[in-house]
Parts: structure tokens; C-alpha cells; sequence
């Protein structure tokens, strides 16, 4: 005589990954409704513009762990380090004196 195998109390692996997602969603959604963007610093710039770079994994976690510590994002790090260069860029007067009249015909 063979046993019928009962299979009633068992938990479908998917059902549970799909319920902790969606709390997961749900906590995220909560973060980022009260979340508004932060005032540029240069009142006559109103809006930024959006720019993707690609970066190595072991630049990319180590700029995420420098942002963590000094309490700041990956982004402000990057916006910071990228006007620190515009500006070393425009020391030297040639090279001004192009980027200024290239910005002036292109933008």
C-alpha cells in the first residue's frame, strides 16, 4: 500500500520572494514620495541636465563608500570634482578663449 504524499503545507519559494518585494517596493515608495530636488547652487542655472558615464566596479563602490562617509551622494562628489576641473580648465586663457566661443556657437 502506498502513501499519498501531502504537499498542502508547503510554501511556494516565489510567493515569498514576490511578497518581500513588494514590502520592499512599498518601504521604497515611501522614501521617495516626500523626496524634492535640491536647488542648484548657481541661481542662473534652473535645471541640471542628465549625463551617463560608465565607471570600473572598484571606482564605482569606492566613490558609493566615499559618498556614505562624508555624508553626501555619489553625484554631488561628481559634480564637485567636474568644476574643480571646468574651472582648472579655464586657467589657461586659450583654452578659455575656445571653450567660451565654443559654448557661445553650440549652445
Amino acid at each position: 500500500m502506498t502513501t499519498k504524499k501531502d504537499f498542502s503545507n508547503m510554501v511556494n519559494p516565489t510567493d515569498a520572494f514576490m511578497d518581500e518585494m513588494a514590502s520592499a517596493t512599498k518601504a521604497q515608495a515611501k522614501q521617495t514620495a516626500n523626496h524634492k530636488a535640491k536647488p542648484s547652487e548657481n541661481s542662473s542655472e534652473s535645471r541640471s541636465q542628465h549625463a551617463s558615464f560608465l565607471l570600473t566596479p572598484t571606482t564605482a563602490n569606492s566613490l558609493k563608500m566615499i559618498a556614505k562617509l562624508e555624508g553626501t551622494s555619489a553625484n554631488n562628489i561628481v559634480n564637485q570634482l567636474l568644476d574643480e576641473y571646468v574651472a582648472d580648465y579655464r586657467t589657461n586663457k586659450e583654452k578659455a578663449k575656445k571653450l567660451d566661443q565654443a559654448l557661445e556657437l553650440f549652445s
